[in-house]
């Protein structure tokens, strides 16, 4: 008579602990890869974070090295946070031969109305030696080598004039935690965010110091923490 033999194969038990063991493992992967990707997330974060910060900073720097006069440090939301300013265009001598409404200078080549009024803001020339020092006037246009002026002049600049023309900015940190750049009569221009301090100082008459921190936007998941940067500059006007 034919025996048959027994079949072996794997118990119910078995079946059972392998699986759970493999879905430990997958789900150990699983959260490997959730922990890599978030870090990959937050290093990025990180990188741009600071990349917009020193972006910042170098407009700032750029701009205030081109002051003109004195610097004006108020307080709104935190300690010396706002700082308004003229920022220096052009300079120059009248070239003689103005009206009432216009100054000229033929050694220049402008383009034309690039001091108009704009979304780059509102300019402004001002004498500052000569004949008619003092005034200042708003500039409404201008061609390669002639200013239009707003309103008439009170002592007409002659040939000795020296003037400069001007528009003024102001840099401040709004409630939003965003760092904007602010010139009169133009569009505010954004030039951060997630900016968490801006300060300005003054350690002496020829240097202005400017400090910002930054912050990424999402937390680090493995602290639970927002990862900051802060960056600190000296900066001597040229004027």
């Amino acid at each position: 008579m034919k025996k048959l033999k027994s079949e072996t194969a794997f118990s119910h038990v078995e079946v059972i602990i392998s699986t759970a063991i493999g879905g430990i493992i997958c789900m150990g992967m699983f959260q490997l890869y959730l922990s890599s990707a978030s870090g990959a997330l937050v290093q990025n974060e990180t990188v741009q974070m600071q990349a917009d910060a020193r972006a910042a900073m170098d407009i700032m720097t750029q701009d205030l090295r081109q002051l003109y006069g004195s610097a004006t440090i108020s307080t709104t939301l935190t300690p010396n946070d706002t700082l308004s300013f003229s920022r220096l265009e052009d300079s120059g001598y009248s070239s003689g031969g103005n009206t009432a409404f216009s100054l000229n200078d033929t050694r220049k080549s402008w383009a034309t109305n690039a001091f108009a009024p704009s979304a780059a803001g509102t300019y402004s020339v001002q004498i500052v030696g000569g004949i008619g020092m003092g005034q200042t006037n708003s500039i409404s246009g201008n061609t390669g080598s002639q200013l239009s002026l707003s309103s008439a002049w009170g002592t007409l600049p002659d040939a000795t004039s020296l003037y400069v023309i001007t528009r003024s900015k102001t840099l401040t940190r709004t409630a939003d935690n965003m760092l904007r750049s602010n010139s009169a009569g133009g569009r505010s221009a954004l030039l951060a965010a997630n900016i968490t301090s801006l300060s300005f100082s003054q350690p002496n008459a020829s240097t202005i110091s400017i400090t910002e921190t930054a912050r990424t936007s999402i937390v680090d998941p493995r602290t639970q923490r927002y990862v900051y940067y802060t960056l600190t500059q000296s900066v001597m006007p040229r004027n």
